[in-house]
């Protein structure tokens, strides 16, 4: 299990259960050069896993959760069609454009280091989880604006879940 936070086209707060950590073509892979050569590596996580949390989520029953794709990119800005750094080539209209094409491919998050995580617990046979809490709506913006308080109870809500989770398999709840 995997706790990360960030944020896609949901309202703030939401969590996202990864079932595939897709790259920003939104393919389901991880693409590594390993001496010289390109090796792909798949990012599917444990459906069943998903599932399980998902139920954990229901008996919870305290905020919004989903199952999606997450898009793991290589920077924070260009790769997650940020307009706010440095560098931008690009229009709001493409990037708006962008993240509904990536809606439409199941995306609901987006972050730095799914699928690395995804492609080595594929390669080693670990069931899996990838489990994120969104920060705020991309379609509507960049920049975080709710306060630190809330941010902080947003946060320890994949924590709650996934303790939720464990406490169940031990047979707690």
């Amino acid at each position: 299990l995997q706790r990360k936070i960030n944020w896609i086209c949901l309202e703030p707060g939401s969590v996202v259960i990864t079932s595939q950590s897709v790259d920003a073509t939104f393919k389901p892979q991880f693409e590594q050069v390993i001496l010289g050569k390109t090796v792909i590596r798949s990012t599917n996580l444990d459906d069943q896993l998903a599932k399980e949390l998902m139920q954990c989520s229901k008996e919870i029953n305290e905020f919004n959760t989903v199952i999606g794709n997450t898009m793991c990119t290589l920077d924070f800005y260009e790769g997650q069609a940020r307009l706010d750094g440095a560098i931008c080539l690009y229009v709001e209209e493409e990037k708006l454009q962008y993240l509904k094409a990536a809606y439409d491919a199941g995306v609901r998050n987006i972050e730095m280091e799914s699928s690395v995580f995804a492609a080595l617990c594929n390669l080693s046979g670990v069931r899996a989880a990838v489990v994120c809490v969104t920060l705020l709506n991309r379609l509507e913006g960049d920049q975080i604006s709710s306060s630190h308080d809330v941010l902080v109870e947003y946060q320890q809500r994949p924590q709650k879940l996934v303790g939720h989770f464990i406490k169940k398999c031990l047979g707690k709840v």
